[in-house]
């Protein structure tokens, strides 16, 4: 029996050595002790000194194979001593620590007394050649120098390889939750933002961190990693991690601030712009942004404090015009009033503190609170949103306590342990007029608007259809264990997060219209239908347990690591009362489990120094990550409250009188007067619209996953200047598709669509050419009751999607002062989906069937090579003390579509192969998927700023450029097209533009 024990142990560390790559979530020290013949020295005592260590120094010993490591130190300057009896002292100064990377420190010691100490001033290796994980560290001083909106996604997307769009030029926005990075092909719900590696992300935010924004002000320096990311969370994605300020011995203050407004704003809105119907530019109205920091002992060596507060104003023009008819409920038209744009406005103010305590030498503790409020009022007005149907975007509650536990036990043990409370109150709300928002009287008439839709601009108007008031409370814990030799660094570790969700969704008016040009007049042509619900979503575990290994071997670092993830939401007792127009809706239900997830996934690699002189490195690794999830999509998706009678459905309208009211009863679901049908004949009944496949939400390996792998060389050319190379490429399964059980397959009747030329009604020019598409389908019901279930039941291969390419990087750290990091990233996505869309007719459709729906020929399709370049350095021009830094970014714009959502029974009739009238109109999409994209963005931010010293303090004045190109690339575009109306066409009119150049004062004052 204990043979067996034996074996089963072996084969478990042998399967953990060969699985996935990891990184521990710690910056580490190691190194090698020879003596002067070149034999290894066990037995040594590395001490490694720092003023950023609360305990002032961290000791290890050399194991038998004279290699040492120490794991958890916090990024900053070291000095690294090496004794051993009958050895001199070997000291290395200036050894920099940073990130979660590996930084090898060598010492060779020969024969002699232990007062001789021999000190060298070396420099930090700028090739890691033990840790897997592509990382880019940026530190405070770095942060402070460039130009940038001192935010996560500011600083995050000039990584090269990141995506992420956005209009934030030079902080004009309010760091907002809708900002989230991809890289190699991995999904916006991916990206995690961790402060000491703990997930600050809310459960809804889905890849983002909810209203909870750190500041620069607090972090000592912000790592961004890209690739082979460390077992402790599930995710594949962009992982920012901040590492916050402790304080120190010394008490430390950091000044920021920087001011804007219009007369420092260029202007990039050209003739051609004009000509292509961009009626009013977006700019800047004014952007202040103070954030103060200070911290230092409340008793030295014993109790440190770090406090950062920010305050952050903005106000921006956005590119659309006030209607001359806001607020009037008799008037149905937008007449826009020249000269007089809308504005979003947004005020964000956070504050914290943080305390570290060192309770015994071998016991810290440190904890944070934090508290935040801010509200974007108004906001979301644009070139589709008029300001009058604008919302508040209010997070009047924002809180989070932070609490942490370290202790070294011994030189090898270290044991962590971590917890963690969000509280987020937020809503995108109705106007107030306590916001400044609207005036009084306006908010008075805000519950009797019905919201218009302008079908051929896609302009709202009137009022918001829809709202929201959403809490958002979780606790998250964590606690590790590592035990670190000199040639091995192993770690276990257990997290959980816990919470719920509870949205309130809320409307004034039960209907919505949409109106469009015919015959020379706006005409309302659909009447939609919303209802009000409440509902909540427990999150019961979002739990996983991790083992993880690093092993070097002289010149070969193996890493694996193997993660159990269990996943469990479910919903307490509900009830839904009756609304307006479903007034049989009367629902109570008793609360159940929903998700059970179960997996196991991994990270495997090894890293191999070429030529034993740590300047060439050769990475492999392959990982299997999970799907970023949260209670939102499939996390909330399954709740009662979602799917009983269907929150929105549609239906045709006639207005024959033209009075802007729909004769015919509106409780009647079937066509009558001059409404037609109810495109979902479940809305406002107790029968659910949406039924879910034990599979998709239970079991073993079901949850939605993808497996990466990267290839990568690294090589030191010269001193302090590494280039790098990689291959990388990302496979996804597991995909949700959905079977509406009421129409079978033989009931969709295939055609083919002549869709003549696109006219621009700007221009005149031909702006979609006509063509023939080939494959779309029609139902012969318009009943829906759909079936949720995985890709894989409709055969192997039925869905796939793979992501594939290469980045090239630069870093220089010269001795100058000139620091420059950067490079280019290349990629292609591959999806096919032919088997899914031949089985489901229904699934041509976006999302549910009455979405644009892409024609079937088009199931296997490939985006172009998107390529983009990115730079960013920092350089101080020595004796006149002039600091000057800048970014450059050159990315690819995004995927031009082009719907038609006016395919009716005459327009069918004359223009496709349909045979008989459909149940409904079909919105149709009618441009190849990939074939053309928004302008690319060349973007160049510069500062150049003055150092002005006095004693041990700092300041810099400096002027920052943003957009410094002046580019005018087009951000969105109207994706709506018409081909049968020219004059009222306004398919790829630009809806807005990268804000134009601008000016923004700025001083850091520091001491």
């Amino acid at each position: 029996m204990r043979s067996i024990v034996k074996l089963g142990a072996a084969c478990a560390f042998a399967v953990l050595l060969l699985l996935p790559s990891l990184v521990f979530a710690q910056a580490a020290l190691t190194g090698t002790v020879k003596d002067t013949s070149g034999a290894v020295l066990p037995g040594v005592t590395v001490e490694a000194a720092s003023p950023v260590l609360i305990e002032k120094v961290r000791t290890a010993v050399t194991d038998g194979n004279g290699r040492f490591q120490m794991v958890d130190l916090r990024p900053g300057a070291y000095t690294v001593t090496f004794t051993l009896a009958g050895f001199n002292t070997f000291k290395r100064d200036g050894v920099t620590i940073s990130g979660t990377g590996v930084t090898t420190v060598d010492a060779d010691l020969r024969v002699g007394a232990l007062e001789e100490t021999i000190t060298v001033t070396g420099e930090a290796p700028v090739v890691d050649t033990q840790s897997l994980t592509q990382q880019k560290v940026l530190n405070a001083d770095t942060i402070d120098a460039l130009p940038s909106a001192r935010n996560y996604f500011g600083v995050a997307r000039m990584i090269p390889g990141t995506q992420g769009g956005g209009n934030d030029v030079g902080g004009s926005l309010i760091q907002d939750v809708g900002q989230s990075l991809t890289v190699h092909g991995s999904r916006n719900v991916d990206q995690r933002i961790t402060i000491n590696g703990v997930n600050t992300m809310t459960l809804q935010a889905g890849g983002n961190i909810g209203g909870q924004t750190p500041d620069m002000g607090s972090a000592a320096e912000v790592t961004v990693d890209t690739t082979s990311l460390g077992a402790d969370l599930p995710t594949g994605g962009v992982r920012v991690n901040f590492v916050p300020k402790d304080g120190g011995n010394v008490f430390t203050n950091s000044t920021f601030f920087s001011f804007t407004n219009s007369g420092l704003q260029g202007n990039n809105y050209s003739d051609a712009l004009k000509a292509q119907g961009l009626g009013t530019p977006n700019k800047i109205q004014h952007s202040y942004d103070v954030n103060e920091s200070l911290g230092g002992p409340f008793k030295r060596d014993k109790v440190w404090f770090w406090f950062s507060t920010r305050y952050n104003d903005v106000a921006n023009e956005a590119a659309v015009l006030q209607n001359a008819n806001a607020f009037n409920p008799n008037v149905f038209t937008y007449v826009p009033i020249p000269g007089q744009p809308g504005v979003n406005k947004g005020t964000q103010i956070n504050s914290s503190i943080r305390v570290t305590w060192q309770a015994t030498p071998r016991n810290k503790i440190a904890g944070t609170y934090k508290a935040d409020t801010w509200c974007n009022c108004p906001n979301n007005i644009s070139a589709t949103q008029a300001p009058e149907a604008a919302r508040d975007r209010r997070f009047p509650r924002l809180r989070q306590e932070h609490l942490e536990w370290t202790s070294p036990v011994t030189n090898k043990l270290l044991l962590e342990a971590v917890g963690m409370h969000l509280f987020e109150r937020w809503g995108n709300m109705h106007m107030r007029s306590t916001t400044g928002s609207v005036t009084d009287a306006q908010a008075a008439i805000i519950p009797q608007l019905i919201g218009v839709q302008n079908q051929d601009t896609g302009l709202n108007y009137r009022v918001l259809t829809n709202y929201n008031n959403t809490a958002v409370p979780s606790f998250t814990y964590r606690v590790g264990a590592s035990y670190v030799t000199g040639s091995h660094a192993v770690k276990i570790g257990w997290n959980n997060t816990q919470g719920y969700l509870d949205e309130n969704q809320y409307v004034f008016q039960p209907t919505s219209y949409r109106y469009s040009i015919q015959n020379g007049i706006y005409q309302p042509n659909r009447i939609t239908y919303r209802q009000n619900y409440r509902v909540k979503t427990n999150l019961d575990a979002d739990m996983g347990f991790y083992a993880q290994d690093r092993w070097t071997m002289n010149r070969l670092t193996v890493a694996g690591a193997i993660r159990f993830d269990n996943f469990r939401t479910s919903y307490p007792a509900q009830s839904l009362g009756p609304d307006i127009l479903a007034p049989n809706r009367n629902y109570t239900t008793q609360g159940a489990d929903v998700i059970n997830w179960k997996d196991l996934t991994y990270r495997s690699g090894f890293s191999y120094d070429v030529f034993g002189t740590g300047k060439t490195a050769v990475k492999v690794a392959f990982n299997k990550y999970l799907l970023g999830q949260t209670l939102n999509g499939l996390g909330r998706d399954p709740n009662p409250a979602i799917v009983i009678g269907a929150a929105t459905a549609n239906r045709s309208w006639a207005d024959a009188n033209l009075n802007n009211i729909p004769d015919c009863v509106l409780t009647n679901l079937a066509a009558n007067g001059e409404c037609g049908a109810l495109d979902n004949q479940n809305f406002g009944s107790n029968v659910a619209t949406a039924k879910f496949d034990p599979d998709l939400l239970t079991g073993f390996n079901n949850r939605q996953a993808n497996w990466e792998f990267s290839a990568t060389v690294a090589h030191e050319l010269m001193p302090r200047v590494a280039v790098d190379v990689g291959y990388f490429r990302r496979a996804w399964a597991n995909f949700r598709v959905t079977d509406n059980l009421a129409i079978e397959r033989s009931q969709f009747r295939e055609f083919n669509y002549n869709a003549p030329a696109v006219i621009s009604a700007a221009t005149g020019e031909t702006i979609a050419p006509a063509a023939t598409l080939t494959g779309f389908a029609a139902p012969s019901s318009n009943v829906i009751d759909n079936y949720n279930t995985l890709s894989s039941k409709f055969g192997d291969g039925a869905q796939t999607e793979v992501w594939q390419g290469m980045d090239f990087g630069v870093n220089m750290r010269l001795l100058n002062g000139l620091t420059l990091n950067g490079g280019v990233s290349t990629g292609t996505t591959k999806e096919n989906d032919c088997g899914i869309l031949t089985q489901l007719p229904e699934m041509r459709y976006n999302s549910t069937i009455t979405n644009n729906q892409r024609p079937l020929q088009f199931c296997d399709r490939q985006t172009p090579w998107l390529t983009q370049a990115k730079i960013f350095g920092t350089y101080t021009v020595p004796k006149v003390d002039v600091q000057v830094s800048g970014t450059f970014r050159n990315v690819n714009g995004t995927d031009i579509n082009a719907n038609f959502s006016g395919a009716n029974a005459a327009n069918l009739a004359a223009n496709s192969t349909l045979v008989g009238a459909p149940t409904q109109t079909l919105a149709l999409a009618l441009l190849e998927p990939y074939s053309e994209y928004t302008d690319r963005r060349n973007e160049l931010d510069l500062r150049v700023g003055k150092v002005v010293r006095f004693g041990r303090a700092r300041s810099v004045i400096s002027w920052d450029f943003f957009n410094a190109l002046n580019n005018d690339a087009a951000i969105t575009l109207n994706q709506s097209a018409n081909p049968f109306t020219p004059a009222a066409n306004s398919f790829r009119r630009p809806q807005e533009i990268l804000n134009a150049r601008v000016m923004k004062f700025t001083v850091s004052f520091d001491f």
